[in-house]
């Protein structure tokens, strides 16, 4: 009874670990677009879009592939939608085919984004003017649009924001003019688990943001030589941020490959285990050899870097990286 027990949790942990993966690995994805009164063709397209700006995780390949993306079938890509209340709002819900999407952006020699969830945090620190009131006044309203637009970035994008309101007080005196307290800035920014993070001054005459030097590292000091428009310069944070685990198939590679697993523990464990590696977009042709003595080995083709495969297998829970020698892998699932 304890080993029935045992396979039946193994399995669903497998089955589990294929369900907790990223959106990039499942086969669905979500949209929600605001409806604005359009029409409903114009409000699937935007969905689609905005799918794909998310899937590509480059606003600027976005731009330079505008032709490319605007002759896609919206009807090929989109599974059902439905109009929900969303923010008090009428939106339309989308559901999206994310595997026959990211295939064809692959297919169109687009990459595609693995990262999950990132979440950046954003110092802005909004400069007094007491001048008149008007001035003060439309300060107010200043700082409320540059936010609003990073909402409408962030939403777009799939990103999260968060600001430091209450440590924002204590920066409030830090300018851009000054190099060495904008490096100080990296103190305060150790309280926030984000992915990455950025600082921008807006004042009555100029709206200005500092990305950080190294984009992928939440305590990077900033780069004070190069200053963006606030919106410019979020999209260029999040370009750079998803580019570390961006994917761009390679048919050129096709390296053959051998994977042996240990630790199954019996024929629908082999099932569960092939069916993961089946749908990762980078992996072709992945078959059975041999299934022996718990243990079953895979061959199949690589059509990108080992890295995209090292860091899908360490994303992937209950399996265990063991060790590679040439180009055979061991991997052990765990319990």
């Amino acid at each position: 009874m304890t080993k029935i027990i045992k396979l039946l949790l193994f399995i669903y942990a497998l089955i589990f670990s294929m369900s907790s993966l990223s959106n990039s690995y499942s086969a669905e994805y979500q949209s929600i677009v605001k409806s604005s009164g359009e029409d409903v063709p114009s409000l699937l397209k935007k969905a689609l879009n905005q799918t794909i700006l998310k899937v590509l995780g480059s606003k600027r390949d976005f731009n330079l592939n505008e032709k490319k993306i605007r002759e896609l079938k919206t009807e090929k890509y989109i599974k059902e939608y439905q109009f929900i209340d969303f923010e008090g709002e009428e939106a339309i819900e989308v559901i999206i085919n994310l595997r026959s999407l990211q295939k064809k952006l692959l297919d169109l020699n687009l990459g595609i984004s693995f990262k999950k969830d990132p979440k950046i945090s954003a110092w802005v620190i909004c400069k007094s003017d007491f001048s008149s009131i008007q001035a003060a006044k439309a300060l107010e309203q200043k700082c409320k649009s540059v936010k609003k637009e990073f909402k409408e970035i962030t939403d777009e994008r799939g990103v999260s924001i968060i600001y430091p309101i209450l440590d924002a007080k204590d920066i409030s005196l830090f300018s851009l003019e000054s190099d060495i307290n904008l490096n100080e800035l990296t103190f305060f920014n150790d309280r926030y688990p984000t992915d990455s993070w950025f600082f921008c001054e807006i004042s009555r005459t100029s709206d200005w943001c500092y990305l950080p030097l190294d984009f992928n590292k939440n305590l990077s000091t900033l780069d004070i030589n190069s200053k963006y428009k606030p919106a410019i310069g979020l999209n260029v944070l999040i370009d750079n941020l998803l580019s570390n685990e961006r994917l761009n198939l390679e048919e050129k590679i096709n390296i053959p490959y051998e994977v042996k697993v240990s630790g199954l523990l019996d024929y629908s464990n082999h099932l569960a285990f092939k069916e993961i590696f089946e749908n990762v977009l980078f992996i072709k042709d992945f078959d059975l050899i041999s299934l022996e003595d718990n243990t079953a080995s895979y061959s199949f083709f690589l059509l990108s870097s080992e890295k995209n495969l090292f860091n899908f297998i360490e994303n992937t829970e209950n399996i265990d990286l063991v060790s590679m020698e040439r180009d055979t892998i061991y991997l052990k699932a765990s319990k």
